[in-house]
């Protein structure tokens, strides 16, 4: 029996700017919260914003899962857990050198830049979350830093950096390639949504085969796979789709909706 269910937000539950979260996400959500089910974000996303709006609506009293794993909060933002990123003194030593955007998020909901402007390059990432981020010396932020983000508008020039990073072994990059740019997460090797999952569990008590994972992209499949229940958006990428247990419909298509009644039935 599924008694959690941990929802990614882009592609799974948020069907992008012009539809938000469907309407049919929202009333599924309250269906299966009389059905007794708990709700937990489970998200790429940096902590607060839009996904805290998000989480304080799902689940009120329970824990969310933002950075990929690497911070969980309540869903007012009170920190419950995070990793920080190692060897970032590093890090932001190569990012200084080549003059690469970065900004970083903080386990209690901080957003920095180190910049006095905020570079074009970070502001429609920035603006999309709803994560208030102002500008700050690395050296001076007190706050625990759980990821990094590159936004690099030079393919050439990431390929030049990338070397480098890859020489520290206690480190994971999730790189997202487009014609435009390439946007790459740092953080914490062995961090993912699916030690998320597995903070989940030992918090609610519940085991891992009585929690369910809706996804749709990359950042996704190991806690997909994990999950008792793992379940990919009809959107999904194909890698997702090859390890997920259901496929239920668009994000687009009430595809969300219909992942929670698949779910409801199951539990009967």
């Amino acid at each position: 029996m599924v008694k959690l269910v941990a929802l990614d937000l882009d592609g799974t539950f948020y069907a992008g700017r012009n539809l938000g979260v469907p309407e049919s996400a929202w009333a599924a959500i309250e269906r299966g919260r009389s059905a007794g089910l708990k709700f937990a974000v489970c998200t790429g996303r940096p902590q607060g914003g839009h996904g805290l709006q998000y989480a304080q609506r799902l689940q009120p009293d329970g824990p969310h899962v933002f950075n990929d794993g690497a911070s969980i909060c309540e869903a007012w933002g009170r920190s419950l857990f995070a990793e920080a990123v190692p060897r970032l003194q590093e890090v932001i030593a190569l990012a200084r050198k080549h003059a690469l955007p970065f900004d970083l998020m903080g386990a209690d909901g901080g957003r920095y830049y180190e910049n006095e402007l905020m570079p074009p390059e970070l502001l429609t990432h920035i603006e999309m979350t709803g994560v208030v981020a102002r500008s700050a010396i690395f050296e001076e932020i007190r706050e625990t830093l759980v990821r990094l983000w590159f936004v690099v508008p030079d393919l050439s020039l990431w390929e030049t950096v990338k070397p480098d990073l890859a020489t520290l072994p206690e480190i994971d990059l999730a790189e997202y390639i487009s014609p435009r740019e390439v946007i790459t997460g740092v953080i914490k090797k062995g961090v993912s949504k699916s030690s998320g999952l597995r903070w989940l569990a030992g918090h609610y008590g519940f085991a891992l085969e009585e929690i369910a994972m809706i996804g749709d992209s990359h950042n996704d499949l190991e806690a997909i796979r994990d999950a008792g229940l793992g379940v990919a958006m009809g959107n999904a990428v194909d890698e997702i789709k090859a390890v997920a247990d259901h496929i239920t419909g668009h994000v687009r298509e009430n595809g969300f909706a219909q992942a929670i009644e698949y779910i409801l039935a199951l539990n009967g």
